[in-house]
């Protein structure tokens, strides 16, 4: 059987963590367990949310009352009378109705000035810097994949298959563990075994997967475990999201759609407690206002319709959300009505248990890094704040060191 046979195209690198030979190393017991820690973490749910691409954060939080914005940014730059004020320095891109309306609700936290020493401007490598929180060294596994590791030690299987899922048809890096399975769902009605139309072959490996004894070898042990979940997982996903009924009308663009499955997931016996969900691409180097403006409002619509949803099912304080981006953009406006990659960028924590305002000051327009915003938070202390305050684990040996909180929660 050829292995493009193996899995549905909705669900890639789904069962081996990303990384089958670790996994393989890992059932035969050369590597060592992750060190363990603390008490049992609450029943809390996070939502992460990739703006993919590189999301210009000058005109999401816009500070409508400098002048150097204005003249740094002539034709893009966003009138003081469209931006929907937070205060008299800032206030958010008109595209973002849902995010104003959360934060109206206390529901939405605002943290600026996030990054980390030396930027990387690279799509690629700065994406997998914010995924595996590792800007100076390589880290096999992403950050939410630690955490996964040091919550179901080697042995210790989640409670259920979909305790973290993607809900897209890549496994990012954040979520590649050392031996937790982590799935990654294209669509609902997609997501399961592909055998093509060729039934006697999806009969043929169903007898071979169930059938298999674990004793005959440590890697078939995994293999078969692994294969069963993939053959079996989408009817098992179908059947536990069943009786979960949205209670919200959400947008028809993609985005808010995969918040809709997330919600079912959540709310559903399923019980994803991780839930990595994507938007974009948010790489406006040419015409950026209407490509950035269309995206936001779908982020914000979406966001909105989401916890709506999560509200009318008694859900929205046990669901925390927070976005990410790549990197931020340049301050000055390029000659194509455009941003290139800059460096640090606001992101968004939202939730019923979220503390909402604004945290840490908007970063200065004069006082520039040659051309790029400074930062002034590490976006490692946001991890450690949703890892700790959160997820109620001692975020240290997930990321390697200890960084301070943010108190948004």
């Amino acid at each position: 059987m050829k292995r493009r046979s193996f899995v549905t195209s909705a669900l890639t690198v789904a069962f081996l963590g990303g990384n089958a030979r670790v996994a393989l190393a890992q059932v035969a017991g050369a590597a060592p367990p992750l060190p363990g820690f603390g008490a049992a973490d609450p029943e809390n749910v996070l939502v992460v949310v990739q703006m993919s691409g590189g999301n210009d954060g000058l005109n999401t939080i816009v500070p409508y009352s400098d002048d150097a914005y204005h003249r740094v940014r002539p034709a893009i730059g966003i009138p003081a009378t469209a931006v929907l004020k937070l205060n008299d320095r800032i206030g958010f891109n008109p595209a973002l109705k849902g995010l104003n309306a959360l934060y109206a609700q206390g529901k939405l936290a605002i943290v600026q000035g996030v990054g980390y020493p030396n930027p990387n401007r690279s799509h690629f490598e700065a994406t997998q810097i914010w995924e595996t929180a590792a800007p100076d060294r390589p880290q096999q596994y992403g950050w939410l994949g630690r955490y996964l590791d040091h919550r179901y030690p080697v042995g210790a299987k989640p409670p259920s298959l979909f305790e973290a899922v993607s809900l897209g048809d890549m496994l990012p890096a954040a979520l590649v563990a050392s031996h937790v399975e982590v799935p990654a769902i294209g669509a609902l009605g997609a997501f399961g075994y592909n055998a093509g139309r060729d039934l006697a072959e999806k009969q043929s490996a169903g007898v071979l997967y169930d059938g298999a004894r674990a004793g005959q070898s440590p890697y078939l042990a995994m293999i078969a475990s692994t294969a069963r979940d993939a053959y079996h997982g989408g009817d098992v996903l179908r059947s536990e999201t069943a009786a979960f009924t949205n209670k919200a009308t959400y947008p028809k663009d993609g985005f808010s759609q995969q918040l809709a499955l997330a919600a079912r997931m959540i709310g559903s016996s399923a019980g994803s407690k991780i839930v990595f969900v994507s938007i974009g691409s948010f790489d406006t180097h040419a015409g950026q206002r209407a490509q950035q403006d269309r995206l936001l409002g779908y982020l914000g619509d979406g966001l909105l319709a989401f916890y709506a949803d999560l509200a009318a099912h008694g859900l929205d304080r046990k669901v925390m959300t927070m976005t990410f981006s790549e990197f931020g953009r340049r301050v000055t406006q390029n000659a194509s009505n455009g941003t290139d990659h800059g460096t640090a960028m606001p992101l968004f924590v939202i939730g019923g248990g979220v503390k909402g305002g604004i945290y840490g000051s908007h970063p200065s327009l004069t006082d520039l890094d040659s051309g790029d915003l400074k930062y002034a938070i590490d976006f490692r202390s946001i991890y450690a704040t949703v890892i700790e305050k959160w997820l109620g684990r001692d975020p240290a040996p997930i990321l390697g060191g200890a960084y301070p909180s943010v108190a948004f929660v």
